[in-house]
């Protein structure tokens, strides 16, 4: 059953990287040696996931200790990052990435899903967005950008209220605090027994797609049933909020900026789509160590075989020795804000834009328009 699940997804994205990762970018940099070099470890899985285990148990302990204390408004954030934390765990675990044995990825992402209120079914989805993004054409039908569902002239043709449902599905209060909260709480409970259904590309056998979705289901009713008993469910409720919210801000940040990679279907290729389509996020010093490395999201999307603990090694090391990272589009925390207003993709600009600019765009012409009468 494990083997079902975790070969199915990974063969054609292997596919994928392995001709990215026969090419050398630089006479000192062959990406071959440079995976050998920074791929999974059972000592370094050992080492980061103890520790994690260690501040994660605090984060825990500190929540139900100071749950009637004013102290809950430093123990809830804190609480928050660290659900971040173990969700790139899970991520990892559902790549494939974080340990060197499939069979054990699968257990820890069963345990950390359960933490993180998410179904190692997720990864379903997640892998064809790695074979997709920035690609208009995919054969998958799959959208370009996951967070960016429409480019301007399709957001032109809707009528009214299609623009309008449109427009409040993408105002950020609804899209990053209240839709989080939906589709982690609520469709990942069963999301992908549908999809199963809709989508001829979903190869997971409907058992095993039930099965996951079951245990998750039951392990996090048994946590939230923990939590509740410890009382410390309103704290942990607040703190599920602030680490999905962060999350779907930085996702969105990871794929949504300027300049944008949205290319043709032929146009289109793995490694492009990691190094042009794909942010490295400046993530403030001290809270590097809750984000795992997920900010060079750029390495991720060339061979997404790295851990998360490596990724910042691997980084560097490229700096150090070649200009292959010269070229990647680096978001700062203001450049992290502004993006979260891009709502649509200007496929005559090439750049992702908001609501505004559209709006203003239309103001132009209309005064053209009215000059040109007058003359």
């Amino acid at each position: 059953m494990t083997n079902e699940l975790e070969i199915d997804t990974d063969t054609e994205l292997e596919t994928d990287m392995s001709e990215s990762l026969e090419t050398k970018v630089d006479m000192s940099i062959n990406e071959s040696e440079l995976f050998m070099k920074y791929k999974s470890t059972y000592f370094d899985a050992y080492m980061d996931l103890s520790t994690h285990s260690v501040y994660m148990i605090t984060a825990l302990y500190l929540l139900w200790f100071f749950k009637n204390s004013y102290f809950s408004m430093f123990t809830i954030p804190l609480m928050g990052f660290m659900g971040i934390r173990t969700f790139i765990i899970f991520h990892d675990c559902c790549h494939n990435s974080y340990t060197p044995s499939k069979i054990l990825n699968y257990v820890i992402s069963h345990l950390t899903g359960a933490l993180v209120v998410t179904s190692p079914n997720w990864i379903i989805d997640h892998h064809t967005h790695h074979l997709t993004n920035g690609n208009i054409e995919n054969k998958y039908d799959f959208t370009f950008n996951e967070t960016t569902l429409f480019t301007k002239k399709q957001y032109l043709s809707m009528s009214e209220r299609g623009k309008r449902l449109y427009k409040l599905y993408k105002n950020p209060f609804m899209f990053f605090v209240i839709v989080p909260v939906l589709y982690f709480g609520f469709l990942q409970r069963f999301y992908y027994v549908v999809k199963k259904y809709i989508y001829s590309h979903v190869k997971h056998s409907l058992f095993t797609i039930i099965f996951n979705h079951t245990l998750n289901n039951v392990m996090v009713y048994f946590y939230l049933l923990w939590i509740y008993e410890c009382q410390i469910f309103p704290h942990y409720v607040c703190s599920f909020f602030i680490s999905k919210m962060i999350a779907f801000m930085f996702f969105h940040n990871q794929h949504t900026f300027n300049p944008s990679y949205v290319k043709n279907n032929e146009e289109w290729n793995q490694k492009d789509s990691g190094i042009e389509g794909s942010s490295f996020i400046q993530v403030p010093y001290f809270l590097k160590n809750f984000f795992m490395g997920i900010e060079y999201h750029h390495i991720h999307h060339m061979n997404s075989k790295i851990p998360g603990y490596n990724l910042q090694k691997y980084h560097e090391e490229v700096v150090a020795k070649s200009d292959m990272f010269d070229n990647i589009c680096i978001v700062s925390m203001n450049d992290f804000y502004n993006n979260l207003w891009l709502s649509l993709y200007d496929e005559e600009g090439g750049k992702y834009i908001t609501f505004d600019e559209i709006k203003d765009k239309d103001e132009i012409k209309d005064k053209d328009e009215i000059k040109d009468k007058d003359i």
